[in-house]
């Protein structure tokens, strides 16, 4: 077999590999599995969140969240605060090095949890309604104006590459802009004054030099919190959007696998009309 042969099979492998895989990058939260973070028994991991990672995970009703206890020391993932204590909904009791427990969730809400061996590990469960992603849901966004106005854009949803939380109504989508660096985080029914909590993916979104962003909330500069590439923005009731804005930001996965497809597809077209044979070598 020649070696430009080879290169256009292993081409066009990769091509078929990549979509194979694209839709699995936005997959239904189902399940969720959290791990406890090495050396977490150790006060430490509270200050930059991570004493679970992911340390707020995000399902849909009636999705099934299981803790492994990866660390080398006994934890538990016990429903409930460390100030107000446990509150019953959910309790691990004590997890062992390399137990697991698993909880579904059958009703939507936001559900904090902590180790009661080590109050400072702290955790959030959020649980999204189904109604959420349904025909009630989609009525109500086009009746305020939003509808599928991101997805006539071409804007996917990728909420699933980032932890992300918040505190008076529901993410509704977040989409990367890399036209002017910024990402972009819609809201839906914030009735109240709350908080964004979300830890951002930095093959998604760079930070500036200093490894700061700027946050604008529905189009002003606002003051914000940031621990790491974990930001804290409070915003007031009725917000509807929040952009992120770093140095530099990536097309969705989606974008990005149809530019490869695209140059793989006119690669092996260069090849095969240079070399003048087959893709498929004969036997």
């Amino acid at each position: 077999m020649k070696m430009s042969t080879l290169s256009s099979l292993l081409v066009l492998m990769s091509v078929v590999s990549m979509i194979a895989i694209a839709p699995s990058a936005f997959a239904a939260h189902h399940e969720v599995t959290v791990t406890n973070a090495p050396g977490s028994a150790t006060p430490g991991c509270e200050e930059t969140d991570t004493c679970f990672i992911p340390s707020t995970a995000t399902i849909e009703e009636g999705g099934t969240v299981t803790w492994e206890n990866t660390d080398n020391a006994a934890h538990t993932a016990s429903s409930g605060t460390p100030e107000g204590g446990p509150d019953g909904v959910f309790d691990s009791s004590l997890m062992m090095v390399n137990g697991s427990f698993s909880f579904t969730f059958d009703s939507a809400g936001t559900y904090p949890y902590f180790c009661m061996v080590h109050p400072w590990m702290q955790g959030t469960v959020i649980v999204e309604a189904e109604a959420a992603h349904g025909d009630d849901h989609a009525g109500e966004m086009e009746e305020m104006g939003h509808g599928d106005d991101h997805a006539a854009k071409g804007i996917e949803d990728i909420s699933d590459q980032f932890t992300a939380s918040v505190t008076s109504g529901v993410i509704h989508h977040i989409g990367a802009n890399s036209d002017d660096d910024t990402l972009l985080v819609h809201l839906f029914g914030a009735d109240d004054d709350g908080e964004l909590k979300i830890t951002l993916n930095s093959d998604i979104i760079t930070p500036f030099d200093d490894g700061s962003y700027f946050v604008l909330i529905n189009s002003e500069e606002v003051e914000f919190e940031q621990m790491g590439r974990t930001l804290h923005i409070d915003y007031d009731a009725g917000t509807e959007k929040i952009e992120i804005v770093g140095s530099h930001v990536v097309p969705e996965f989606g974008t990005i696998a149809m530019i490869v497809l695209a140059v793989a597809i006119v690669s092996i077209i260069a090849i095969t009309a240079k070399t003048k044979i087959s893709l498929i070598p004969k036997l």
